[in-house]
Formats: C-alpha cells, sequence, structure tokens
C-alpha cells in the first residue's frame, strides 16, 4: 500500500479551471455523491435514509455516464435493467454499496481536483493488500472494509502523510 500512496502522491494536484459550484462540489463530498446518484444528499443521515429505502434503479443507469462505475459493482447488469424496466428500488445491499462507491469517487475527485484525473486513478489496478491480487480503487471499493482502505489512502495522500 506504501508503494501505491506514493504514486498516487506524486500525481500533481493542481486544480483545473473550475467554477464556485464544482468547487464547492468538490470540497463538500455529499453534494457530490447526490448529483452522482441524482438525489439530494446533504449528511450522512440523508445517505442512510436513501439507503434504508434503497435507491431508485435507475440511479445506477446514469451513473457509469457521469463517471467510471461499471455496473457489475453493484448487481448483474441483467438484474438492473430488470428493476429499471419495472421501476424498482436497488436492495439495500445494493443501494449500500452504490453510495459507497459514489463516496469514494466524490473523495478522489476532491484529492486530484479534476474528474478525468480522478477517473484514471480509480480505474488503475495496483496491488493494495499485499498477496491479493491487483484491483481498482473501485473494485476494492465494493466492501466496506476495502472502501476503509482506499479512503485511508486518500485521506494520508490529502493530509501529506505517508
Amino acid at each position: 500500500m506504501l508503494c501505491h500512496m506514493k504514486k498516487v502522491m506524486s500525481i500533481p494536484r493542481k486544480r483545473s479551471k473550475i467554477g464556485a459550484a464544482d468547487e464547492a462540489k468538490l470540497a463538500n463530498p455529499y453534494l457530490r455523491m447526490g448529483e452522482l446518484v441524482g438525489e439530494k444528499i446533504e449528511s450522512e443521515s440523508d445517505v442512510l435514509a436513501l439507503v434504508r429505502k434503497g435507491l431508485p434503479a435507475r440511479s445506477v443507469l446514469g451513473f457509469p455516464d457521469k463517471r467510471v462505475l461499471e455496473l457489475k459493482l453493484i448487481a448483474p447488469e441483467s438484474t438492473l435493467r430488470r428493476r429499471v424496466e419495472n421501476r424498482q428500488s436497488l436492495t439495500v445491499d445494493e443501494s449500500e454499496r452504490m453510495m459507497r462507491l459514489a463516496r469514494i469517487t466524490s473523495l478522489a475527485e476532491g484529492l486530484f481536483g479534476d474528474e478525468a484525473r480522478a477517473k484514471a486513478w480509480l480505474s488503475k489496478s495496483e496491488q493494495f493488500v499485499p498477496g491479493d491480487a491487483r484491483v481498482s480503487p473501485l473494485e476494492l471499493a465494493t466492501t466496506e472494509s476495502g472502501a476503509r482502505i482506499v479512503e485511508a489512502i486518500i485521506l494520508r495522500v490529502e493530509h501529506g502523510m505517508l
């Protein structure tokens, strides 16, 4: 993990020319998470309420176009498409996974200050856990424990810690 953090830190964090609204989204991950899933999110309480209720399945289909998420990281694509056709919600587990990946995406965008650079990092496979196979940060973040590893990397880099 230390080697991977050095690679992340070597990427310049220069912010691209963005407007005040985009700057606010980068500073507040909840605003960006809400934008990614198509719901209003201002706090962790909003996230919890959406997960318990179940996100509308249609929110997943818009996410890949907006960022790097592969549908299979949430649930089988055929299942998601069937739920969209039947106007169903995601299960609690699928909603939780979706929100977790939206949070990781939002935090990465805040770190890099640029959606394209965040997307590149989130998609790149590395060996995060000694002895495990190489995976992308988004693949790792499909579990809560994996998401904590990715968040720890982001926070350490953000605060200049190795």
